[in-house]
Formats: structure tokens, C-alpha cells, sequence
């Protein structure tokens, strides 16, 4: 049984993404392992195949990227593997020395146009730095995919490169959930918003679009840079 080692940022618990992903390798008889990280509030988890998640000294910025990268290069290093899956640019780098040094196959899925995010168009020297490892390893990858035809068609006109696309769709649910929440939800809708809670996502407009309906609730469930803020802006309608 071939061994996929797949990694990402994230503490792995709302990627519906790379969840998905994970589980239809695993269907198919590839043996998966999915790399994260860990926070303090990070919740347990319970999923078909094996999960590791880092604990680390720092959290965010410069410092983070750093030390995950280090640590996610020796992990794939002295882990067994036949393929490497890595998620977004912020994992590229070790796994593309991993696949040099070990002679293993590479796989890349960018979720989004990475170097053009909200968080990194004020910073042009993060910016660089991304566009940098963006540039040089890109057009070497010969197996990439990406969410939407508009980022492939991007990438491989600007890089030569030969990207799919795999949509994100989430399953369809035909029963109803009784799932507890902290606050009341008798005769509401229910709007579920899971994921980063990042600029650029829209929810900045979704909470204040929230007081024209009537009987319905907005729900958040993730983590990110602007978190606060969205607690903030919740409060204000309130």
C-alpha cells in the first residue's frame, strides 16, 4: 500500500478541503497521513486516517512559518512515503526539497492565488518572499490542481505550468442534524460559515447583511487573523 503524506498550516479540524481529499485517497487504497498543527483550543480528532499535528513555540508570522517549515522538512524526511501532497505555498518549500533529496513523487494543490491574499497586500517584502519560492518551484511541478478555472488558467499562463481543477462542493445531507449550540436556535435558520476567518472572506458584509433577515442566525465556526474583529463587528449589530 503506497503512503501519501499530505500537510497543511491549519490545525486540520475545519480543512472540509484536504479532509475530503484525504478521505477519497484513503477509499482508494492509499495509506494517508495528514500533517497539521496543534493549538491550545485545538480540538481532538477522529477521522479515517492518521493525523499528526505539530506543537509549536510560535503561532504566527515570520517566526511560525520558520519553525513549521523546519520541522515539517525533518518530519517528511525520516517519515516513510511514496507520494507528497502539499496544500498552498506556505508548505511547498520542504516538501519540494523532500521530493529531490528522497526522489519521491510531488503532488501541489493551491487553494487560492496564494501571493495575492488580503493579508499580503500591504506587505510587499512577505509578498516577495512568497512570489520568490512561487517562482522557482512552480514551474518544476509536474502534478498540480487548484479550486477554480480562473487561478488555473492564471498560473499556467504565467508559470508554463499544467494545473487542474478539483472543486470544493460539500456533500450533500439529506438528514437533519440536532447538534447542540451554546445559544438558542428554536424556529431559526441557521446560515453556517466554516473555515478561515480572514480578510478578504466576505463576512465583514454577511454579519452587517444579518439584520434584514428575519428569524435566522449566523453562525461562525474557524479561526484567523481577524477574528477579534469579527467578534467586534457581532456585538455592534447586536
Amino acid at each position: 500500500m503506497k503512503r501519501i503524506i499530505v500537510s497543511v498550516t491549519n490545525d486540520l479540524t475545519t480543512d472540509q478541503r484536504v479532509d475530503k481529499v484525504c478521505n477519497t485517497l484513503s477509499k482508494m487504497g492509499f495509506n494517508v497521513l495528514l500533517i497539521g498543527r496543534k493549538f491550545k483550543n485545538s480540538k481532538n480528532l477522529n477521522r479515517n486516517y492518521s493525523t499528526f499535528r505539530f506543537k509549536l513555540l510560535f503561532n504566527k508570522g515570520f517566526l511560525f512559518y520558520a519553525e513549521y517549515n523546519l520541522r515539517l522538512f525533518f518530519k517528511l524526511f525520516f517519515t516513510k512515503k511514496d507520494i507528497l501532497l502539499s496544500n498552498d505555498l506556505d508548505t511547498l518549500l520542504p516538501n519540494y526539497l523532500i521530493s529531490k533529496i528522497s526522489k519521491t513523487k510531488l503532488v501541489y494543490d493551491s487553494h487560492e492565488l496564494f501571493t495575492e491574499v488580503p493579508e499580503l497586500i500591504n506587505r510587499p517584502f512577505v509578498k516577495n518572499f512568497w512570489l520568490t519560492i512561487e517562482k522557482n518551484i512552480l514551474p518544476k511541478i509536474k502534478n498540480c490542481y487548484t479550486v477554480s478555472e480562473s487561478i488555473s488558467e492564471y498560473y499556467n499562463f504565467k508559470y508554463n505550468t499544467n494545473f487542474k481543477v478539483i472543486r470544493n462542493f460539500p456533500f450533500t445531507i439529506n438528514t437533519i442534524s440536532n447538534g447542540a449550540f451554546p445559544f438558542k436556535t428554536k424556529n431559526q435558520k441557521i446560515i453556517i460559515y466554516q473555515g478561515a476567518i480572514n480578510k478578504g472572506r466576505g463576512l465583514e458584509l454577511i454579519i452587517n447583511a444579518m439584520q434584514y433577515l428575519e428569524n435566522t442566525i449566523f453562525v461562525i465556526i474557524g479561526n484567523g487573523d481577524i477574528k477579534n474583529k469579527i467578534h467586534q463587528s457581532k456585538n455592534s449589530y447586536n
